[in-house]
């Protein structure tokens, strides 16, 4: 029975692993996966190496935020007629430390638990990593009077913050915290790539596809598309795009608040690298006179610039499809702050464009939207709380209520408990009262005057 498994479910295997870990495809994933920086290296580099392309307008958006960011006094006197979207654009330089510590803010922790993840993070180096992590763990615990797995809870908190991969202790953990991120539309393809990592990452750094292909019953260009998945698409230095210092951050899309409401600027598309079918080849293309061989080359560069091409406009399109809906979604977020940050599920957002979460979780990987608020990262306006809204907002409106009551008949639990169900917050009384405590509002009788 188990070998009759085995023999249906190969094939199956070996057909996903053809068309999802395809070259095209594993391309496609890419383009959509980069951030803004990598992106532009690579469009450069496809075009010196492609006869075909040409750039027609180079990498625009990173030199104005440089220029921008030079001086207040340069900021002032800007001109912003033609790079609509950046009049808010505050400091871009970013630490490594700050963006997890920006995560960080966001997430609803008791203030020992909050202490906890500063200290790990703080323990992270620069590759991305915490190496020590025993050591660390143990100086947490002596420090705090905390329990080992309250700090290995904090750590994989940790875990699921941007960059992929960052807060592992070796390279194996880092790859696979990037292979669980990566919401793969095929549950075998992720347990086999789970399996080829945990059990064969040093033989696929060897190269030893054989044995891989033995140990794993894949055939050997299977296994070889596993590989090539694994470098194309996972990254063992998941803090390589920051260094010791500050580094310029590049937000690919900017919200403002206009007259006529919030506005979307897509700055990679009004500001970033331009392609085109390079005139002069086209036509040597189209001339008769080309030799075959000549006539092969340049209908394989072709194709190649077409597929660049094609994917950098699926890019744009599922991007700006997804920051719509994040618009439309975190008005008060963009107007009040990081309270009214309301849950907006990467799953319930492929579902509503019918396409898969790998395909919304690639799109905002890694990618920055300027808002009114700062500078965040997109995936940070995706949170995963399934509660409907998030402690931290209910804590907040808890406040409010409380701040407008007649202090001489002061609002009971039970009280608040019904207004905020007319908010859309369906509450128990007594998380009522714990959150209540939590933010320092004393009972109903204490508050009477």
């Amino acid at each position: 029975m188990k070998l009759e498994l085995s023999q249906r479910l190969e094939p199956r295997l070996e057909q996903t692993l053809e068309l999802v870990l395809s070259p095209k495809m594993l391309q496609m994933l890419k383009i959509l996966n980069l951030p803004y920086i990598e992106l532009v290296e690579r469009i450069e580099k496809e075009a010196e190496e492609n006869v075909m392309l040409e750039v027609e307008r180079g990498d625009e958006l990173f030199e104005v935020i440089k220029y921008i960011n030079s001086g207040k006094k340069v900021k002032k006197e800007a001109d912003f007629t033609d790079v609509p979207g950046l009049k808010n654009i505050a400091d871009t330089s970013k630490t490594l430390e700050a963006t997890l510590l920006q995560q960080l803010e966001l997430e609803d922790l008791s203030k020992v638990n909050e202490e906890i993840a500063g200290l790990l993070i703080e323990s992270i180096n620069d590759r991305g990593y915490i190496e020590n992590y025993t050591e660390v763990r143990d100086g947490i615990i002596k420090k705090l009077g905390v329990s080992r797995p309250t700090v290995d809870k904090m750590l994989k908190l940790i875990q699921t913050f941007e960059p992929d991969g960052v807060g592992a202790r070796d390279l194996k953990e880092c790859l696979l915290i990037q292979i669980r991120e990566y919401n793969f539309e095929n549950f075998e393809l992720e347990k086999v790539l789970t399996s080829a990592v945990s059990k064969h990452l040093d033989d696929i750094a060897k190269r030893d596809f054989k044995k891989v292909s033995k140990s794993m019953g894949i055939p050997v260009p299977g296994v070889e598309r596993l590989a090539e998945f694994i470098r194309a698409n996972l990254n063992p230095h998941p803090a390589a795009s920051f260094s010791t210092e500050a580094v310029h951050v590049i937000p690919s899309f900017s919200i403002e608040k206009t007259d006529k409401g919030f506005e979307i600027t897509n700055l990679e598309r009004n500001c970033g690298p331009l392609l085109k079918i390079s005139p002069q080849y086209l036509k040597m293309l189209e001339d008769p006179k080309t030799d075959a061989e000549t006539l092969k080359f340049l209908r394989q560069k072709l194709s190649a610039a077409k597929d660049l091409m094609e994917d950098l406009a699926r890019r744009h399109e599922t991007m700006e499809r997804i920051v719509e809906k994040i618009k439309a979604t975190q008005l008060d977020f963009f107007s009040k702050g990081k309270t009214f940050l309301k849950p907006l599920l990467q799953k319930d957002l492929a579902q509503e464009f019918g396409i898969h979460p790998s395909t919304v979780s690639r799109a905002i990987a890694s990618k920055y939207i300027q808002t009114p608020k700062g500078l965040f990262r997109i995936k940070l306006l995706c949170p995963r709380s399934h509660k409907g809204l998030t402690p931290l907002r209910i804590k907040t409106m808890i406040a409010e209520i409380i701040g407008q009551e007649n202090r001489q008949k002061p609002l009971t639990d039970e009280n608040i408990k019904t207004l905020l169900m007319e908010n859309g917050a369906d509450v128990t009384r007594r998380t009522i009262a714990l959150y209540r405590q939590e933010i320092g509002i004393a009972k109903t009788s204490k508050r009477k005057k």
